[in-house]
């Protein structure tokens, strides 16, 4: 595809974007590999010595530069880069000059390992640089570079946090380049996305950029023809239109930070754009389910499956039912209508716990993102289980939603005409990444030797000796004033932490969902002596803590954890808060036989059983531990990827059966 078409005009439409691919599967494997074969014969294109070289070649005459020469030469790379596109010249010189802009404005000046992860990201690939290494700052030189040849250009990150964030702080870089961008977070009106989404480089989140993609997709309605787009993109300019017309320019060119996050993990998550309707249930309905499901029992009346959280009736179960509505309304007559109220009874209460799956935050009911810690705003379950979970949260019952319209996050992406990205943690799924998306991983070396120190992860008999063995390891480092971040699974479990170090006078920050308008302020003291940080997820992915004076000497920032994650990636990026860039750092894990991963795992006879190798206060032995704590991480995320495959399967199939018709995709 010619790099001219990647921006919205004449050849590419009004509204550019991929269509949907014909091919099959053996032509699409087949075709993956040709490119493979074609990279790997250019691989002297895309070596960090190559590419370093190159652009140091250009970048010699920008030294002596003055401002005002530095900025005819932008203005002239950007006409040329109009005319010609990206090429690969010109991308070098773009680089060059994005280098020595950020240099001046910024006071930082891309290392040479940073000028290769941006030049695999503007090729359409994925770099994965260690956690640490810049990849905010790495994201400019592709960014920058097809902002400057008129291409409109998304950075996607894990959530809003990072997106205002990394748009206010590269600000001074694109204004310097005279460019103009912007962040897209939640809250935001439609007239402010309408006017962020003109400038040159949006940062914003997949959730965000989906969706207003999708608002998009309802406003054309079922003709997809170009003459409708172009109709919309004049309504769009007319200062005369007062309706609803588009948000975005296209898919044209999307940098994706934090790429496993957002192209693996939330891949499973269906997006849904939903209209409320009248509830059709009222608040007493609701108790009355709640009030059935508490007099049934489990494997008498029902059988529960914790892994796909569903349920079951038994034929006595079915019976007990029947008996127990003689004197309720007329509604409950009716069977089917019946055990689906109390199955979502049953399924707030069993599968859904507060401060674990949701909060309850001013009186509502919001859920909680597992993977990040964080809350997902404006997002309700389906057929009703979260009106179940307001009413047994004693909380105002909302309306119901009816789908509009769809999408999954695989067939969002692949739409793109151009998707590069970076990540911390990718490798363990580069061959999902290049099956779904037709990405290539490349490893990028680090900047400065790692000075991480991985310490034992332990494993205790039960929670209490776990309790013991973290205070007296957080009061023996706080007493060396060494700052410690403590990674927690749940809001339940951050706060539990949170009373033990109470109970043991430990003065200590907590970060969760309930807190995470407080998430710069407190991160922004994480890293100084003697600070104490609980925190979930949120402390996971893209966090940058910086350490405070002194603290390198005493050893840098100390990460524990207190679970394993469902993914051994999720555990890395938690890891990865200490020793960046070369700073000094350690980490270490503090678990125990009653961790939920674990009993979610095995059964209680086998706990009991390796419980034995762990005696009174005694961690287990370590080749032990290690097969432990594996096998549950490894079942997971096959189970995951099987579901990720299977998502994909469907949507193949629904692309075959179904066009867009305003509803669904």
């Amino acid at each position: 595809m010619s790099d001219i078409k990647l921006r919205p005009g004449i050849k590419a439409g009004s509204y550019p974007q991929k269509k949907e691919s014909s091919l099959t599967d053996l032509e699409q494997t087949l075709a993956h590999f040709y490119e493979r074969i074609k990279i790997r014969l250019q691989r002297k294109k895309y070596s960090q010595a190559y590419i370093s070289k190159q652009v140091k070649k250009f970048e010699q005459k920008f030294l002596d530069y003055s401002e005002q020469e530095l900025t005819e030469n932008i203005q002239q790379l950007r006409s040329q880069l109009h005319r010609k596109g990206l090429t690969k010249k010109l991308n070098i010189e773009a680089f060059a000059v994005i280098r020595e802009a950020a240099g001046r404005t910024m006071e930082k000046r891309h290392f040479d390992v940073q000028l290769y992860g941006g030049w695999l990201m503007i090729n359409g690939m994925l770099a994965e640089m260690d956690t640490g290494e810049g990849k905010t700052l790495t994201t400019t030189l592709p960014a920058c570079t097809a902002a400057l040849a008129g291409i409109p250009v998304h950075v996607i990150t894990a959530n809003d946090y990072l997106a205002s964030r990394d748009a206010e702080e590269m600000m001074p870089l694109y204004e310097r380049l005279a460019l103009t961008g912007g962040s897209i977070i939640d809250g935001m009106v439609t007239t402010s996305r309408q006017q962020t989404y003109l400038y040159d480089i949006v940062h914003t989140t997949n959730q965000q950029i989906a969706f207003d993609y999708l608002r998009d997709r309802i406003e054309i309605g079922d003709d997809t023809g170009d003459l409708r787009f172009k109709y919309r993109q004049i309504q769009r300019n007319s200062h005369s239109h007062t309706g609803n017309p588009l948000l975005l320019r296209g898919l044209c060119f999307a940098l994706v930070d934090e790429a496993d996050s957002v192209l693996i993990d939330e891949a499973i998550t269906p997006l849904i754009i939903t209209k409320t309707l009248p509830n059709e249930n009222n608040a007493d309905t609701y108790s009355d389910a709640l009030y059935l499901a508490s007099t049934l029992f489990i494997d008498t009346d029902f059988h529960l499956n914790k892994k796909t959280r569903t349920i079951d009736f038994t034929l006595k179960g079915e019976e007990n039912l029947e008996n127990l509505i003689l004197n309720l309304p007329r509604l409950w007559r009716h069977k089917r209508k019946r055990e689906m109220l109390v199955k979502q009874a049953l399924a707030a209460n069993y599968f859904y716990s507060k401060d674990k799956q949701y909060v309850v935050d001013e009186a509502k009911v919001q859920i909680v993102d597992e993977s990040t810690g964080r809350i997902m705003a404006d997002r309700a379950w389906e057929q009703g289980l979260h009106q179940m979970i307001e009413a047994k949260e004693g909380c105002l019952i909302s309306e119901q939603r009816e789908p509009q319209a769809r999408i999954s996050y695989q067939r969002f992406y692949s739409r793109y005409l151009r998707l590069g990205g970076a990540s911390g943690t990718i490798s363990e799924v580069s061959a999902e990444l290049k099956s779904v998306y037709g990405l290539d991983v490349f490893k990028v070396a680090t900047n400065k030797p790692s000075r991480r120190k991985m310490l034992s992860e332990h494993i205790y008999r039960d929670k209490a000796v776990k309790q013991q063995v973290l205070i007296n390891r957080i009061q023996q480092l706080y007493q060396k004033k060494q700052p410690v971040l403590i990674g927690t699974s749940s809001v339940q479990e951050s706060e539990q932490v949170s009373d033990w170090l109470e109970q043991a006078n430990v003065p200590h920050r907590v970060l969760n969902a309930k807190q995470d308008q407080h998430e710069a302020e407190i991160i922004a003291q994480a890293g100084q002596q003697q600070s104490i940080t609980v925190a979930t997820n949120m402390a996971g992915r893209g966090t940058d803590i910086k350490l405070g004076s002194g603290v390198a000497e005493l050893g840098g920032l100390h990460v524990i954890a207190l679970s394993r994650n469902s993914s051994h990636r999720v555990d890395r990026q938690l890891y990865g808060r200490c020793a960046r860039q070369g700073d000094p750092g350690s980490a270490e894990a503090i678990l125990s036989l009653q961790d939920t991963s674990l009993e979610q795992f095995y059964s209680s006879t086998m706990l009991k059983l390796l419980s034995r190798f762990c005696p009174g206060n005694r961690a287990m032995p370590g080749f032990i531990s290690r097969r432990v704590l594996n096998s549950p991480q490894q079942k997971n995320e096959h189970e995951q990827s099987k579901m990720r495959k299977q998502l994909m399967k469907q949507d193949r199939q629904l692309r075959h059966t179904l066009a867009f018709s305003g509803k669904f995709e």
